[in-house]
């Protein structure tokens, strides 16, 4: 363990953290795992428009040990833009895993992460742990829990929303404008949200290795109305076709109705049995779907997820991120 250094990534790293990522994960996931390829590992972190946290315990060989790394979100507040970092990727190669001092390479590694993002101005560190990873980052890492996450899913042997005629749905390969349009007429009544433009919604969906999600654009007499990204066929809820994204005003019914019967038009020709998706408890997009037909299952009846965080900013506080923090599962690697 002497050879092993710690340090911030460096270009030419990513092979060393792709092929000890593979390794890990074969081992957790099992037979059903695919490798991680260059390409995704280079969208998710290189082509990220916000940038990219990273720190890597490196052996003598080159061989990754250990990582952690980060994806940052530009965030609307009232206390003007600030950076969210979504803590992804964590692990620690089986080889290294009998420890480096008395807490373990995994938080050897991490302890600089954290210092490096708070030296950056980072405003909130977030993730969606299992059981275990939340014990750790509890004890460890200073996180706390913003709630327990829950799913809304419609079942789609019921009828459910029909559109409104004044309301037209396009599929599209990339948002663009259609996304600047749909974030101008939602953003002011987000207090609390990644900013979805178009530069961020076509990096995260668009352009995305493997093109799994649909892009939806809708438009009313014309002119953007809201944006929506679905995963058709997606196994976070079992049988589910998912909506990873949202953009509408939360006002706008025709919208909403347009864009859910677009989606559970899509599911239903997937052969999929549910439309589900996630909203914060007290937003009211999770009012209205609840008044749509969708219930609430709680991610423990599958695999249960916390939100957690740890916030720099003085006035971000759990609290207040539990009331007012916007966010979809596009902001997570749940989806």
């Amino acid at each position: 363990m002497a050879d092993v250094t710690i340090r911030p990534y460096q270009p030419g790293d990513e092979a060393g953290i792709v092929r000890s990522f593979n390794v890990v994960f074969r081992e957790v996931c099992g037979p059903g795992y695919q490798d991680r390829t260059m390409d995704a590992w280079r969208w998710e972190f290189l082509e990220n428009p916000n940038g990219w946290r990273m720190w890597v315990a490196v052996d003598r060989d080159g061989t990754i040990a250990a990582n952690y790394a980060g994806v940052p979100y530009c965030m609307t507040t009232p206390h003007g833009p600030v950076t969210f970092v979504h803590c992804v990727d964590s692990f620690v190669h089986p080889a290294y895993r009998q420890g480096l001092k008395k807490t373990g390479l995994f938080l050897e590694t991490a302890y600089p992460f954290f210092a490096d993002c708070k030296a950056r101005g980072d405003a909130v560190l977030y993730g969606y742990p299992v059981q275990a990873a939340r014990r750790i980052g509890e004890r460890y890492l200073g996180y706390t829990t913003v709630r327990v996450v829950n799913y809304l899913c419609l079942d789609l042997g019921e009828p459910g929303p029909r559109a409104p005629e004044r309301v037209q749905v396009e599929r599209v390969a990339a948002f663009g404008a259609a996304a600047d349009q749909a974030w101008r007429l939602a953003s002011a009544d987000r207090l609390c949200a990644t900013v979805r433009d178009g530069r961020y919604l076509d990096w995260r969906f668009a352009r995305c290795p493997g093109q799994p999600y649909e892009l939806h654009v809708a438009r009313r007499d014309g002119s953007v109305s809201g944006v929506m990204v679905l995963r058709p066929e997606h196994e976070l809820v079992p049988g589910a076709c998912t909506i990873a994204d949202w953009v509408v005003p939360p006002r706008d019914a025709e919208t909403t109705d347009a864009l859910l019967a677009c989606a559970a038009a899509r599911g239903r020709e997937r052969g999929r049995t549910s439309l589900m998706t996630v909203f914060p408890d007290p937003a009211p997009e999770h009012a209205a779907l609840r008044s749509r037909g969708f219930q609430v299952v709680p991610s423990a009846r599958y695999l249960e997820r916390f939100l957690m965080r740890v916030a720099y900013h003085p006035a971000i506080q759990p609290e207040w991120l539990a009331e007012h923090w916007w966010y979809t599962l596009g902001d997570s690697d749940l989806v």
